[in-house]
């Protein structure tokens, strides 16, 4: 078997090269993975236990404006309960 000799030039080119790759890998990942981590949490927000925590949100906004802070306090805690359960993003 014949044995390659590795000239400056060649392992130059062949280090170039492969951080030229290793670059566009990162950059790569760099545009990929937000654009997945935020379809993801589009398909989250859409649940019905997110549709549930805005809808318990809003209806706790009301009973906040009607007065009645113990109705309001306690529809909150729903809100707060399908917030976690569904990894909602955050609206209060």
């Amino acid at each position: 078997m014949k044995k390659i000799s590795w000239n400056p030039s060649l392992k130059a080119i062949l280090f170039t090269l492969c951080a030229l790759m290793g670059a566009m890998f990162v950059i790569g990942l760099a545009v990929y993975i937000p654009k997945y981590l935020d379809e993801k949490q589009a398909v989250r927000d859409a649940s019905k236990h997110c549709v549930n925590y805005r809808a318990f949100l809003l209806a706790s906004d009301y009973w906040t404006e009607e007065g009645d802070v113990d109705q309001a306090r306690g529809v909150f805690g729903l809100a707060q309960h399908h917030f976690k359960l569904g990894k909602c993003t955050k609206l209060h």
